[in-house]
């Protein structure tokens, strides 16, 4: 081959090669432009409007509406006939109304023997306590006339006795100056005589106030005798008397305790006896007071320490459909298997209920909104609101990126003509709920358009990243941050608070 061929030969070769490099470029720029367009489309499509919200933290539940108080009312007598049900299920009633009429018959004729019997224990006391006290008043009269007696007695034998002295002691002188032998024997016999006298008074009278002092101890013992059975008397009456009036109580009683009247205003929501019973104990009625509501709900151990008394709550029913309504809790049980009890009117504490130790904690919510469309047994979707921000700027959570350096940035949509680029915002965040995140910054607005992320924006970007391709300008997280795939936030927000977010009164 001579040399002006071999010349010719390369020139088509360096053609072919700058025309294979020229096709080469032009598909690598198409693909380029074709990657940047459809990087436009997922950032147009992509976005949320910046908006001003209410958020809320919440913790979610489900209860059942009940009335605020429900009594249960029952009768303290037994074995008896009920003659008239005054009420039905449904029934209005005020406090003090009369539910139920029984058979009283029996307990009227038990009062009217219960006061015989009264009237006889009275009259049979009054009898002993006058015969007590008649001889009480013979035996102090008797005293008085024996006292007397014995003191005319003892008086007499002193007498005697003094004469008798007299008398020893002057034949005694008449004796000693007798002078002839007959004289003195005739003294000497008088004076025997007299001593003996003296000894008989003095004897008699010894005998007298013995005899006095007797009678005396007898007379008093027969007066204590009689006191005492005075006593009795009267003991026995206030006994006697007290047991009758006991039975005339009861029996009053008893014909009281018939009145069963309601012991709240309410509504008769069970009824428990029908004409013609007989009554032997147990509920009668069951009433409830539906001027205001209380919704029973559990709550799981991993939310009851963030539940506590006074904290809002939403509630929602399907008859009520979308119209929220105000709750407040008011109760919190202190253990999971707590009972909840509520007084009976007349019949004691019932049992209202028991929460089984595996269904956690039972927690009341008092339902503070009027609605006529409430009902007891209603199922009510209830939202325990923990946290609230009012009319703050609110986006999902992969909105918000956090760079290297601790500071949180969003990235607004900006457009240039046909081109889109995104602007980097400073922002502080603020509460969280387990969908959105409160933001706050100088350079937020409102309708601002805020590019949220997707996995797909993120697989791209890592073919971009594997292919060496270009990123539009500001895409990505500058200064080395990340940003984070609202599936993993979510997840990891929901272990941490065991709940549910919602927007405030929603």
């Amino acid at each position: 081959m001579n040399a002006k061929r071999k010349k010719h030969i390369i020139v088509i070769a360096i053609i072919v090669i700058v025309a294979a490099c020229g096709i080469a470029a032009f598909m690598a720029f198409r693909r380029g432009a074709d990657r940047a367009s459809a990087n436009n489309t997922e950032t147009r499509n992509n976005t949320i409007s910046l908006e001003r919200m209410d958020l809320a933290q919440s913790v979610s539940a489900t209860g059942t509406v009940q009335s605020s108080e429900t009594r249960t009312v029952s009768a303290a007598v037994n074995g008896i006939v009920v003659k008239q049900v005054k009420v039905n299920v449904g029934d209005t009633v005020k406090k003090g109304d009369v539910l139920v009429a029984f058979d009283k018959s029996d307990l009227k004729e038990a009062l009217s023997d219960a006061q015989d019997n009264l009237d006889d224990a009275e009259s049979e006391a009054d009898r002993n306590l006058s015969s007590a006290r008649e001889q009480l008043s013979d035996a102090r009269e008797n005293y008085s006339d024996e006292s007397k007696k014995q003191e005319e007695k003892v008086s007499e034998a002193k007498r005697d006795k003094r004469e008798a002295e007299k008398q020893a002691s002057k034949v005694k002188k008449q004796a000693a100056s007798a002078k002839s032998a007959e004289e003195k024997q005739q003294a000497q016999e008088q004076l025997q005589k007299a001593e003996e006298a003296l000894k008989q008074a003095e004897s008699a009278y010894d005998n007298a106030v013995s005899g006095q002092e007797s009678a005396k101890k007898q007379n008093k013992e027969q007066i204590s005798n009689a006191e005492n059975a005075l006593e009795t008397a009267e003991s026995n009456k206030k006994k006697s008397v007290k047991e009758a009036q006991k039975q005339v109580d009861e029996a009053e009683k008893n014909l009281e305790k018939c009145a069963v009247t309601a012991p709240i205003d309410g509504v008769v929501t069970a009824v428990g006896v029908q004409e013609g019973d007989t009554y032997s104990g147990g509920t009668l009625f069951q009433i409830d007071d539906t001027s205001s509501f209380m919704v029973t709900t559990m709550i799981d151990e991993y939310d009851i320490s963030s539940v506590s008394v006074g904290q809002r709550v939403v509630i929602l029913t399907e008859t009520t459909g979308e119209d929220e309504i105000e709750g407040e809790i008011v109760s919190v049980a202190p253990s999971t298997g707590s009972t909840s009890v509520s007084s009976g009117s007349q019949g004691g504490t019932q049992i209202a209920g028991t929460s089984d130790s595996s269904s956690g904690y039972e927690v009341k919510i008092a339902v503070n909104s009027k609605d006529e469309r409430l009902r007891m047994g209603l199922t009510a979707k209830c939202s325990i609101i923990l946290e609230e921000a009012a009319n703050v700027y609110a986006v999902p959570y992969d909105a918000v990126h956090k760079k290297e350096d601790g500071s949180s940035v969003v990235y607004a949509v900006e457009k240039n003509g046909d081109s889109e680029s995104l602007r980097e915002v400073a922002v502080t965040p603020g509460m969280e709920s387990d969908y959105y995140i409160e933001i706050s910054g100088d350079g937020l607005s409102e309708g601002m358009q805020i590019e949220i992320p997707t996995d797909e924006t993120s697989a791209s970007s890592n073919d971009e990243s594997d292919e060496n391709q270009f990123e539009m300008p500001g895409m990505g997280a500058p200064g080395g941050g990340s940003m984070p795939q609202r599936g993993d936030r979510t997840n990891d927000r929901r272990s941490q608070m065991g709940g549910q977010g919602m927007p405030a009164g929603r």
